[in-house]
């Protein structure tokens, strides 16, 4: 994690280490990403027609598919596994896979989220007689083939809401089931988010009654603004403004609307609670308890050791970084941090571009204004029904830590209702993993099943208007 803002960093962002809009834009897992790099530089009677590898092509195929009574998969867009839009699949299972082209009008996928060879499994759609895609094959090797029937459970419509000079897109999904439904609100993580790129941990719950409003990051998609020079206030402020925008909504119970947020929105939420003080829930992914300046140290710590480097290396890096920091929070110590920059640009033959060279870089602002947020005082004000999860092997926010860090402030704070979970062998995106790192994550094939047990449970127990089945 490089950058304090409302979500992951992702590893398919750009990066412009030049100007402020480099520390909001990286992509998760930058700041550990260019301290490695510069290591390293040292059979279906109507089955559809072959899709093209653009977007367009592959969106017809996008939607809700019933395997059989209480199973269902979701294929939709995304691009967080190759840094493109993919079409993927996500099973209530916890099953996750990219669907890749092929000839003769398949769709491969390997046996990884993303990893297209070996090919393990080969899906089909068929089409109803007006052309429309109606049932996907799915068949894994040898295995018997299943089939789901394309449904249509939800309605989708374009919506648009302000934040005083702010105009801000989304799509709001509600069940087909007449009455008034408790919503979700989606809250972006960092980068150029859009309004579905945290759909996968929240589209199973409109099938139990729940609505979802997901709406674009300032400046991306529909939205006016632009994400990179906003505070961590204005993201917590759209959020609100998307709660009173389903305040308004006929369909939307109002007294049963909550937040849910990925990796950087843990900070971005509870100052969004505190301002609309009557949120019915807030479930956090993998958010933070602590400082950007410490999530950074402690995700480079971890990626450089999976990435097999010495520990005398990781020490030489981990420590210029605590010696950057104090001279951004101080202004004191530029000579021993300019000293200790020297020797890895012995090391490696130069320094990454995260570790500015004169004491005048526009960088060192940018890292007073965001790596030192404490987000315990918003927690501790936090008096809203709390889920937070977090990944026994995430190596960006590491979890024992970071749990205590939410249960202190809560706990001091006086929250009376709060779960805070460490789910086992996952990573920073509750997959599985083995590792924890980011360059396994093509490789993980599901998320845990204990996340959409858990949120499922939770929810069931607090919120009117949730059904377990549908």
């Amino acid at each position: 994690m490089d950058i304090p803002m409302a979500g992951p960093l992702r590893k398919n962002a750009s990066a412009t280490p030049s100007s402020k809009a480099h520390l909001r834009a990286a992509p998760r897992k930058t700041f550990a990403a260019a301290v490695l790099s510069a290591s390293i530089a040292s059979s279906l009677s109507q089955a559809a027609p072959a899709p093209s590898t653009d977007d367009e092509s592959l969106r017809e195929y996008v939607g809700t598919y019933q395997w059989g009574p209480d199973h269902f998969v979701y294929l939709q867009m995304w691009n967080e596994f190759r840094g493109k839009n993919d079409l993927v699949a996500f099973d209530e299972s916890g099953d996750v896979r990219t669907l890749f082209p092929a000839e003769g009008g398949q769709l491969v996928a390997g046996a990884g989220a993303a990893v297209p060879n070996p090919i393990e499994s080969r899906i089909e759609f068929s089409r109803d007689a007006s052309g429309k895609v109606a049932s996907l094959r799915w068949q894994t090797g040898e295995s018997v083939v299943r089939t789901a029937r394309r449904i249509e459970n939800e309605k989708r419509e374009e919506v648009s809401f302000a934040n005083r000079d702010i105009h801000l897109a989304g799509m709001l999904i509600c069940p087909l089931s007449p009455g008034k439904h408790p919503a979700i609100v989606l809250v972006p993580a960092s980068g150029a988010e859009g309004r579905e790129y945290l759909l996968p941990f929240a589209h199973f719950l409109v099938r139990h009654g729940m609505a979802v409003l997901g709406y674009d990051k300032r400046g991306v998609g529909g939205s006016t603004g632009d994400w990179r020079t906003e505070s961590f206030d204005d993201l917590a402020s759209d959020a609100v403004a998307a709660i009173e925008f389903l305040k308004m909504r006929r369909e939307i119970d109002p007294s049963q609307i909550g937040m849910l947020g990925w990796s950087q929105a843990g900070w971005v939420m509870p100052l969004a609670a505190a301002r609309a003080k009557d949120v019915a829930f807030l479930i956090s992914i993998s958010g933070a308890g602590v400082s950007p300046a410490e999530t950074t140290i402690d995700e480079t710590r971890g990626e450089l050791k999976a990435a097999g480097r010495r520990p005398e290396v990781i020490e030489q890096i981990t420590g210029l970084m605590r010696l950057k920091y104090d001279f951004a929070r101080t202004g004191q110590g530029w000579n021993e941090y300019a000293a200790a920059r020297d020797e890895v640009v012995a090391r490696m033959g130069r320094a990454p571009y995260v570790f500015p060279g004169s004491r005048d870089d526009p960088y060192w602002q940018s890292i007073r204004e965001f790596y030192f947020y404490d987000p315990a005082p918003a927690l501790r004000e936090l008096r809203t029904p709390a889920l937070a999860f977090f990944g026994e092997l995430d190596d960006n926010i590491v979890a024992e830590k970071n749990q205590k860090a939410w249960e202190s402030a809560l706990r001091t704070g006086g929250n009376r209702d709060y779960t805070l979970r460490i789910l086992p062998g996952t990573d920073h995106m509750m997959l599985e993993a083995k590792v924890g790192n980011n360059a396994e994550m093509p490789t993980l094939q599901r998320f845990a099943p204990a996340y959409f047990l858990t949120v499922q449970d939770w929810l069931a127990k607090r919120i009117r208007g949730f059904q377990l089945s549908r």
